[in-house]
């Protein structure tokens, strides 16, 4: 397969860029009224111990189809489980191995635009015929991204029923980049870099080390410091960011940017718990570098962004950062450019893996004390 690389040019780069306001600056952004919705959780699927069906070991992703089955990937059992609407264990398929049907880290999952469920493994892509009582093995694909073990790497299909992965690649100073990687009908992947060094590698600093015999490059991580966050959609679009502007890169289908600007949000300052982990976080990193000193500090506030993500229905999420111990999580809801809704769910549903939302209700990871997982549903109502 032919890699084309397309890179951004300065002018677009700039445009992307000068929109971005700086934290604590006075904003000129409006925020209109628009309905808030409050979720609960309504299901959660999962136990200590018991049927086998319902003990995950590592969830990898969630997904819904159009009856309302809920479809687990669990990576460490290397199958991917069906559950009834309500609950009930309907079917599982995959298990361990590399053959026709068999499963190797099936880590996300997406319905393709013939309904069929693709699994992405750590280096190829098995899809299945999801049936009432089975799911029936269709094909594989080889990973777009040749040498690259992705686990968690998402992918999408562009309005032409064309995959689309996101991965690194190699750019012209060897950094390792994120960039789409969309598989064309005639077998040749475009390959677009999705933005530069500098803001991708947003929070970090590079150090080369050297013990013994051994050399490499280290990285060092700014606590709590900004980080380029992005999300993908089917249909083509997708969005990119800096976690600490609220302003985001919305890209459309036909290659057109638009800036979507919020509020000079402030962000919260890190709780006691998060700050003894980060202090043990720049302990390790400075040792492993070798340095007598982290080149960065702990911030007094957290980044106002913590993520985003795509619905099923094409809404671009915003979610904000929590506080430490806050009861619940919050996003602003997007259609296209044109914030619609703010939703807000319980900060028990994990962020990892991110959280999925179809027909309305969102899907994610629980854990209790002693780390059992469960997939929980959320259900929403409006509070206002």
């Amino acid at each position: 397969m032919k890699r084309v690389l397309i890179r951004p040019t300065v002018a677009t780069v700039l445009l992307l860029t000068a929109t971005a306001c700086s934290q604590g600056e006075d904003s000129d952004v409006v925020v209109p009224e628009v309905p808030t919705y409050e979720g609960t959780i309504d299901l959660e699927i999962g136990k200590l111990d018991g049927d086998d069906p319902y003990l995950f070991s590592s969830i990898g992703d969630i997904v819904a189809d159009e009856g309302g089955r809920v479809i687990v990937a669990d990576m460490r059992t290397n199958e991917v489980r069906v559950f009834a609407p309500g609950g009930d264990f309907a079917f599982h398929f995959g298990g361990p191995g590399e053959g026709p049907g068999e499963l190797s880290d099936p880590s996300t999952l997406q319905f393709g635009p013939d309904g069929e469920l693709w699994v992405r493994e750590s280096v190829r892509y098995s899809v299945f015929r999801l049936e009432s009582e089975k799911a029936e093995f269709r094909r594989v694909l080889r990973s777009l991204n040749p040498g690259h073990v992705g686990l968690n790497d998402p992918f999408t299909f562009d309005a032409d029923g064309q995959l689309v992965a996101v991965g690194p690649v190699r750019g012209d100073d060897d950094v390792s980049l994120e960039a789409r990687l969309r598989l064309r009908h005639d077998g040749v992947v475009d390959t677009v870099v999705m933005a530069d060094s500098e803001r991708q590698k947003a929070g970090q600093k590079t150090v080369p080390f050297e013990r013994g015999n051994i050399r490499g490059i280290t990285y060092l991580h700014a606590p709590f410091g900004p980080r380029w966050i992005r999300a993908p959609a089917n249909g083509g679009t997708w969005a990119e960011a800096v976690s600490t502007e609220y302003a985001i890169n919305y890209h459309g289908p036909d290659g057109t940017v638009s800036v979507i600007e919020g509020p000079a949000l402030r962000g919260p300052a890190p709780g006691a718990d998060e700050r003894a982990a980060a202090e043990r976080q720049m302990e390790r990193e400075r040792d492993r570098a070798g340095l007598d000193e982290h080149p960065f500090r702990i911030p007094d506030r957290k980044p106002p962004l913590d993520r985003m993500f795509f619905d099923q229905a094409g809404r671009l999420w915003i979610q904000k950062m929590a506080a430490d111990g806050a009861a619940m999580r919050e996003a602003d809801v997007y259609e296209g450019t044109t914030l619609v809704a703010v939703y807000r769910w319980p900060s028990r549903v994990r962020n990892w893996p991110t959280p999925r939302v179809f027909d309305s209700a969102l899907y994610g990871v629980t854990a209790d004390s002693l780390g059992v997982q469960r997939v929980a549903r959320v259900r929403f109502r409006a509070v206002n």
